[in-house]
């Protein structure tokens, strides 16, 4: 009753949450981005990248199955917060809001738009092994 009841006037649903999902998915990238170096941005999306593709592949790559790969992603993000360890709680952070966003389907498109954004900006400013990519000097 008290959930219809906010949806009426515009608070809770769907629509509601995916608002909250975009508008966190772009707080969370401008605070990254004011506190972290480009090495730091690298290993944060890469991180971010290989947390989704966790989920998707335990989650048969199913909406419908993700939500306890939102879970298990939620208890990563407390341990990693509680370690103080910055950059995988940015990086879990970032991947529980794509998420979330694929599983309201269309209505999250925006907030996974603005992950994308980010994960193609830096997940590829890092080679394997951790060590930063060099720019190529061949013509």
């Amino acid at each position: 009753m008290f959930a219809k009841l906010m949806a009426m006037i515009g608070w809770g649903g769907p629509e509601h949450d995916a608002k909250i999902l975009v508008r966190d998915a772009r707080a969370m990238i401008e605070m990254i981005h004011g506190q972290h170096g480009a090495e730091s941005l690298a290993r944060i999306a890469n991180s971010t990248r290989d947390q989704i593709e966790d989920v998707h592949r335990r989650g048969l790559n199913d909406p419908q199955f993700y939500n306890r790969g939102v879970e298990s992603l939620t208890e990563l993000n407390r341990a990693a917060r509680s370690r103080r360890d910055n950059i995988s709680w940015s990086g879990i952070t970032l991947a529980i809001i794509y998420i979330k966003a694929e599983i309201l389907g269309d209505l999250g498109l925006p907030a996974k738009n603005a992950i994308e954004g980010f994960l193609e900006k830096w997940s590829h400013a890092q080679g394997e092994g951790g060590e930063e990519d060099a720019p190529s000097s061949e013509p």
